[in-house]
């Protein structure tokens, strides 16, 4: 906001003077008033001027010990989030099994380790990494073989394909996993049928398995799922 007056301002002064001057107002009142108009401008304009500018969003990381951190978001991991503070140029990292949740200034809203996992969020699965690169496990604890298979309701190879996936990130969100390492895709039925889709997997997570728990398949170090 700036002093410079537009037309319409001008153009309602003037109309303001010429009322004052046909109802026969004194030269004084006119002053008077004319100056009690340009205090409030001035006033005004010195407000807008020293008041907060509106501040552009950013991310939010909310960690699991119920902190919570305003950052950029630049890179998302299976085992790290790297990000930079508002206004400063060094980057820095964050393991992801430290890490509840992420609300980016877009609104969206990535759930990535469920709070002291009590209890199991329904799209908790959808934070579930899906990779084919054996690097990307880092420190992660092993949990357990997963699979699974298109819904029979699938009418097309891309439901199809969708459809499995979505159970076999089901399935390991509930091993409390948050990776898969994918070790067999299969695209079923030919022509005449309907289309299906097999996936397989080894599920990962930041938390060891809890004590006497046996998933579906034997699974005691890295080395016995073939790595």
């Amino acid at each position: 906001m700036s002093l410079e007056w537009d037309s319409c301002t001008l153009t309602f002064l003037a109309s303001t003077l010429q009322y004052l001057r046909l109802n026969t107002i004194c030269p004084e009142m006119i002053r008077r008033f004319f100056i009690g108009i340009i205090f409030t401008l001035v006033a005004l304009v010195a407000n807008a001027q020293t008041s907060p500018q509106y501040e552009f969003p950013h991310d939010t990381i909310f960690k699991l010990n119920g902190s919570q951190i305003p950052v950029d978001v630049t890179t998302v991991t299976p085992t790290y989030i790297s990000f930079v503070f508002p206004g400063k140029p060094e980057e820095y990292t964050i393991e992801r099994k430290e890490v509840h949740k992420i609300i980016y200034k877009t609104g969206k809203i990535d759930i990535l380790n469920q709070a002291a996992f009590t209890v199991l969020d329904d799209s908790m699965w959808e934070a579930v990494w899906m990779t084919e690169d054996k690097k990307e496990i880092g420190d992660l604890y092993l949990l357990g073989e997963v699979e699974a298979k298109s819904p029979s309701s699938a009418r097309s190879p891309a439901a199809a394909k969708k459809g499995a996936i979505i159970k076999l990130k089901k399935k390991a969100a509930n091993l409390k996993g948050t990776l898969i390492l994918v070790t067999k895709k299969q695209t079923t039925g030919g022509y005449g049928e309907y289309p299906g889709y097999f996936i397989k997997g080894i599920a990962y997570g930041p938390e060891p398995p809890e004590e006497g728990f046996v998933p579906g398949s034997q699974r005691t170090s890295v080395k016995d799922a073939g790595m």
